[in-house]
């Protein structure tokens, strides 16, 4: 195989091995643009992966294999005090449990790497995580509780475990107001600034990493792609080609492969509010290709008026809802709100019912 094929499939490979099963093809397809070849061969590798056959490659597999080997599909017991529960998730980086710790018997979620002995990248990558946790001490993001590494040296943290749901869903379920749909996204991004105030940006927001507990509090996840303001990302940078996103709730220049600022997730916020109001996504990257989808969201989005169509029933004021959207979704990093504070801001002008501080782009503010 030629080495830069190897070294692109390779790339793939970590740019989407940590996503939910269900995001990893539409992903690569958004990547691979319209080589689908290279999208069923890194798919074929995800599939090994899964399977505890071959991780990095053909020449790899005898020792892959003799390294991958799992005991059946039996829980672990016990990691380090926490007596393991039940099985929580698993993609292609890490498994999650649900664990409770013996003495005190509070339920937190375990995060095990998987494969740790056979990429250093992910290894890094999972360090990389822990540390972050450890400096975000808010309420509204899941606390780090605690840290380890088996027997065989595979390392695990311990976090708060979030029993909750994806905001989108959490309020079509209860069928809350446009009102209660904005303070929801607004405790969301008071979360983000707080990240962003500690330079980090989490590069992965979106509904799933937003999630709603019963008693309506917010809860911010996931910092597994998350990445340092004030470090240089040595590793990434040597990588032609690879983009650590959800398309869907990307942002132009992170679907251009540039470097990302708080803008861009000032923008996720943007697409996640978007959905929020109107029940679906201003650019739905379902068969499009990457080139395809980065034109389509380099366009002036819609009006969130104008598709809502009842959902926005009631006293709402929909040119104001329209600014706040428009502002966050400007394909222009510098003209969307400056921070996540910024657009938490205008949400509260919008519910105290005063003016907000975006403005339309007329006429002669272009000139």
């Amino acid at each position: 195989m030629d080495p830069a094929h190897w070294e692109r499939i390779q790339e793939l490979f970590h740019a989407v091995a940590d996503l939910p099963l269900a995001e990893q093809r539409p992903t690569l397809e958004a990547l691979c643009g319209a080589d689908s070849a290279l999208v069923a061969e890194v798919l074929s590798l995800l599939e090994d992966d899964r399977e505890g056959a071959v991780l990095l490659g053909r020449p790899l597999a005898e020792l892959a294999r003799a390294v991958v080997e799992r005991e059946g599909a039996t829980l672990p017991s016990q990691i380090g005090p926490y007596r393991v529960l039940s099985w929580l998730g698993e993609g292609g980086m890490a498994v999650v449990y649900l664990a409770e710790r013996t003495d005190l018997q509070n339920h937190v979620a375990i995060k095990v790497l998987l494969d740790a002995t056979l990429s250093p990248e992910r290894r890094r990558r999972f360090f990389a995580e822990q540390k972050l946790l450890a400096g975000l001490v808010h309420p509204s993001i899941a606390r780090l509780y605690d840290a380890g590494v088996l027997a065989d040296g595979t390392p695990w943290f311990a976090m708060e475990y979030v029993d909750g749901e994806p905001i989108t869903a959490y309020c079509d379920r209860q069928k809350a107001s446009v009102e209660e749909r904005l303070r929801l996204l607004r405790a969301g991004c008071e979360a983000v600034q707080f990240a962003h105030d500690h330079a980090v940006i989490h590069r992965d927001l979106k509904p799933s990493n937003l999630l709603v507990k019963a008693d309506g509090t917010v809860r911010l996840l996931d910092f597994g792609i998350a990445k340092r303001l004030d470090l240089e990302d040595a590793v990434e940078a040597t990588r032609t080609g690879l983009r650590l996103m959800t398309p869907a709730y990307a942002s132009p220049e992170q679907l251009r492969g540039e470097p990302v600022t708080v803008q861009s997730d000032v923008y996720s916020l943007g697409v996640i509010l978007f959905k929020l109001l109107t029940g679906r996504l201003p650019v739905d990257p379902a068969g499009k290709t990457s080139d395809e989808l980065a034109a389509a969201v380099n366009a002036t989005p819609p009006r969130l008026s104008t598709v809502a169509l009842g959902k926005l029933a009631g006293k709402v004021r929909r040119n104001d809802l329209d600014m706040l959207c428009l502002k966050a979704l400007h394909r222009e990093p510098g003209r969307r709100y400056a921070s996540a504070g910024a657009l938490s801001r205008d949400i509260d002008r919008y519910l105290s019912g005063e003016p907000l501080e975006a403005r339309p782009d007329a006429l002669s503010y272009r000139l």
